[in-house]
Parts: C-alpha cells; sequence; structure tokens
C-alpha cells in the first residue's frame, strides 16, 4: 500500500500539468498586479524594506488566487482515476494492488498535487518579486520591526494547501460518480462559486462553507485558523469516503 500511495504522489507531482499550473499561478499573480509593478519600477525613490513580500501578500489577498484555485488545483490529477478507467488500466492497477490501496493512492496524490500546485506557485512568484524589488528596497531602519512577510506567507500555505487539495480532491470524486474526465475540472469550479454566491448574497452569516473566508479567516472563527483547517480536514475525509465507494462499484463491474 505504501509503494502505491508514494508512486500516486509521485505520478502528480512529476506531470507537466503540475508544473505548468505552478507557473500559472506565479503569472496570475503578476499580471494582475501589473499597474503596481510598473509603478514601482519606474519610482525614482527607493522602495520600503520588503516591499516585495507585502507585494506578494496583497496579490494573495486580492481576487486573482480567488478566481484560479477551483481550476488550477484539478489540472495535476484529477482526472487520473477517469483516466485509468477509460485505458483500461484500472482492471490491470487493481489485480497488482487492493481496492484500499488504489483509493488512498489516488487520493493522496490528489490532494498532495492540488495543494501543492498552488503553494509552489505562490512561493515562485515570491522568488520572482524578491530578485525583482529587493535590489530597489531601502535597508531596514535599526528601530524598526523586522515585517517577517515570509514567515506570514507560510501561515496562509497551510490553508492553501488543504484548500487546493480539497477541491481537487471533490473534482475527482464527481468525475468518478459521473465517469466523465470534463467533470473533474468543471465541479470544482461550479461549486466554489456557488458557495461564494450563495454565501455572499443570501446567508452572509453562514461563514463556515464560505471558500474565501477559508483562505483568509475573519474573527469569526472561534478557532482562529484552526476552525477552517478543521472543516476542510472533515470535508476531505468526506469526500474520501465517497470516492472510495464510487471507485468499489465501478470495480465490481469490471
Amino acid at each position: 500500500m505504501r509503494n502505491t500511495i508514494l508512486s500516486s504522489v509521485r505520478q502528480s507531482l512529476c506531470s507537466a500539468r503540475f508544473w505548468l499550473g505552478a507557473v500559472f499561478i506565479a503569472l496570475v499573480l503578476f499580471l494582475t498586479s501589473m499597474d503596481v509593478v510598473t509603478e514601482a519600477l519606474r519610482s525614482d525613490t527607493p522602495l520600503a524594506y520588503g516591499y516585495h513580500g507585502d507585494f506578494i501578500l496583497k496579490a494573495l489577498n486580492a481576487d486573482a488566487i480567488t478566481i484560479c484555485l477551483p481550476i488550477v488545483c484539478a489540472l495535476p490529477y484529477a482526472a487520473s482515476f477517469v483516466d485509468d478507467v477509460k485505458t483500461n488500466f484500472l482492471k490491470l492497477y487493481i489485480s497488482r494492488t487492493s481496492n484500499r490501496g488504489y483509493i488512498l493512492g489516488k487520493a493522496a496524490g490528489c490532494l498532495v498535487s492540488g495543494g501543492a500546485v498552488v503553494v509552489l506557485g505562490l512561493w515562485l512568484a515570491y522568488g520572482v518579486s524578491a530578485a525583482l524589488f529587493s535590489p530597489l528596497e531601502s535597508p531596514l531602519d535599526p528601530d524598526a520591526p523586522d515585517p517577517a512577510y515570509t514567515m506570514t506567507l507560510l501561515r496562509n500555505c497551510g490553508l492553501i494547501f488543504l484548500s487546493g487539495g480539497f477541491w481537487s480532491l471533490f473534482g475527482m470524486t464527481m468525475s468518478a460518480l459521473m465517469e466523465s474526465k470534463y467533470i473533474a475540472y468543471a465541479a470544482p469550479f461550479i461549486i466554489y462559486y456557488v458557495l461564494i454566491i450563495l454565501c455572499e448574497r443570501y446567508f452572509t452569516s453562514l461563514y463556515v462553507v464560505y471558500p474565501k473566508a477559508w483562505l483568509s479567516p475573519g474573527e469569526e472563527w472561534a478557532m482562529g485558523r484552526w476552525g477552517p483547517a478543521l472543516v476542510i480536514l472533515e470535508l476531505i475525509a468526506v469526500t474520501v469516503l465517497c470516492f472510495g465507494a464510487a471507485v468499489r462499484k465501478r470495480v465490481r463491474g469490471l
């Protein structure tokens, strides 16, 4: 089982779609803030210390990640189960492992790649931002505290990883239930925005199922950042169980 899980995770992280998705996230962060980039590069005065980190955090809090997350997270591995079914690889794979190993392997690969593709894109953007803006920044004032943007970004990455992993896993589960590759990409996007519309227009107090609140939790969460993390983990557990039921049903039909 361990080899099956590691093989699925390795396959999901080594795919071209995973790396293209990470690059796409980095590009979106810069393209949606191009006016800020242009203004900073044309400035005649030195930029504030830590400008490169502040730039990424502001881009992260904008709608760029919100728009891209349900789409990009599904690209690396969400359609892998349907691909196995359509190519008849599922029957060969199951004969060499167990149903449980196959289910956990697919779920792990989808969860890790869906979360890591967004996180990696953020750090790629952070690296480019540091290389671009750091030479233009003024030195840190000895009397001023270090803004520690790196630690702030690290704290945000946990929720981003869980959210991206869940939506990727959700796409794979829906595609397994409907046996459609396109559902793997469309389902996360559709449900993501349906929840946003419902929470913003009709159920404003229902922040527990508000995807934006998972990424930037406010004071309404009793447990702080642990609140949305626990909610997403519960949703992941339920989704894995549903995916397992769909796989077992499909395997019985082989």
